[in-house]
C-alpha cells in the first residue's frame, strides 16, 4: 500500500491530478489507512500510471479515465508500440500458426529459428517484430487469447532451450542479472537480450518475470553484477520498474529496455532493438 505522496511518485501523477482523477472519474478507489489517509494499492498505481500515459498521448482526461476503468489492459493495447519494418516472411508466419492452432507448422518455423542464425538478427528482425506483430493481431481479433498464448507459450520454450544449450561463460567474465520488476510477466524480450548476451560469453543470471522488489536487491548484493537489466514492456509495469531501478542503482549500473522505457528515468536505455543492444553491452563489458 501506497500513501499519495508515493503514487504520485511512482506514477508521475501530481497529487492535485491524482486526486481530481479520482473524484472526478472514480478511476481509482483508495483505501484508507487507521489515521484516515488515503493508501492506494499496486492495481490502483497500474491503473493510474496507464491513465497518465493516455492522457500525455492526446487522449481527454474523460476519455482516458472510461477506458480505463472498462478495461486497464484494453486500454493499455490502444497505446502505440515501437515497431521494427522488416520483410521476414516467418512474422506472418507466426500470427498464422496463433489464428489456426496449428501445432506442426508452428513446430516446423521454431526448428528452423534461432539455430545456425547470427541471434541478434534473428531477434531484431523476426522475433520482436513477430511479437509485436501478434500483439496487434489479437488486438484486432485476429487472434484468440489462447491463440496467442499458443504461440508465445512455444517461444518461450524455444529461447529457453537454445539459452541452456550455448555453452556457460568463463568463470570470469562479467555477470549481467536480467529480469523484470514484480507484477510483470512478458518475459520474452528480456529473455532474448539474455540469450545474445549469453551467446556472446558473458554471464547471465536470468532471473524471469515477476520478482519482488526485496529478491531483487538481496540478488544484486550477493552477486555484485556488472549490470542489471530490467523492462518495460507495459504501461503497467511502469511503476514497479520505477521503484526497483531507483532501489537498484547504488548497488549496480542499471539498463533497461521494453516498449515503455522511456518512462522511466535514471537508467540507461537500452533501444528498442534488443538484439543490437545485448551485443553492444556485451562488447562493454568484455572490452
Amino acid at each position: 500500500m501506497y500513501t499519495v505522496g508515493r503514487t504520485a511518485e511512482l506514477t508521475g501523477v501530481p497529487t492535485g491530478t491524482l486526486r481530481k482523477w479520482e473524484q472526478r472519474y472514480g478511476v481509482v478507489v483508495p483505501q484508507r489507512s487507521p489515521g484516515n489517509y488515503r493508501l492506494y494499492d499496486d492495481d490502483a498505481v497500474r491503473r493510474l500510471s496507464v491513465m497518465r500515459t493516455l492522457v500525455d498521448a492526446g487522449w481527454t482526461a474523460q476519455e482516458a479515465a472510461r477506458h480505463v476503468t472498462e478495461d486497464v489492459a484494453a486500454a493499455e493495447a490502444e497505446l502505440p508500440r515501437p515497431e521494427v519494418a522488416t520483410l521476414d516472411s516467418r512474422v506472418e508466419e507466426l500470427v498464422a500458426c496463433a489464428a489456426d492452432f496449428d501445432v506442426p507448422r508452428l513446430e516446423r518455423l521454431l526448428a528452423q529459428s534461432l539455430v545456425d542464425r547470427d541471434l541478434v538478427t534473428e531477434v531484431d528482425e523476426w522475433l520482436l517484430p513477430a511479437l509485436v506483430r501478434l500483439g496487434k493481431a489479437w488486438q484486432r481479433g485476429e487472434v484468440s487469447v489462447a491463440g496467442e498464448h499458443f504461440v508465445t507459450g512455444a517461444l518461450h520454450r524455444r529461447l529457453g532451450w537454445v539459452f541452456q544449450s550455448l555453452p556457460g561463460a568463463d568463470p570470469a567474465a562479467p555477470r549481467v542479472v536480467v529480469g523484470l520488476a514484480r507484477g510483470s510477466r512478458h518475459e520474452l524480450g528480456v529473455l532474448a537480450f539474455a540469450l545474445v548476451l549469453r551467446s556472446r560469453g558473458v554471464g547471465v543470471t536470468y532471473l524471469g518475470g515477476d520478482l519482488p522488489l526485496e529478491a531483487w536487491v538481496a540478488t544484486v548484493e550477493l552477486l555484485a553484477p556488472a549490470a542489471v537489466v530490467l523492462a518495460a514492456p507495459t504501461v503497467e509495469d511502469l511503476p514497479a520498474v520505477r521503484e526497483a531501478a531507483a532501489a537498484l542503482a547504488p548497488l549496480a549500473p542499471v539498463l533497461l529496455g521494453g516498449a515503455h522505457q522511456d518512462g522511466v528515468d535514471g537508467p540507461e536505455r537500452l533501444g528498442h532493438l534488443a538484439g543490437a543492444a545485448a551485443a553492444d553491452l556485451a562488447s562493454r563489458l568484455l572490452a
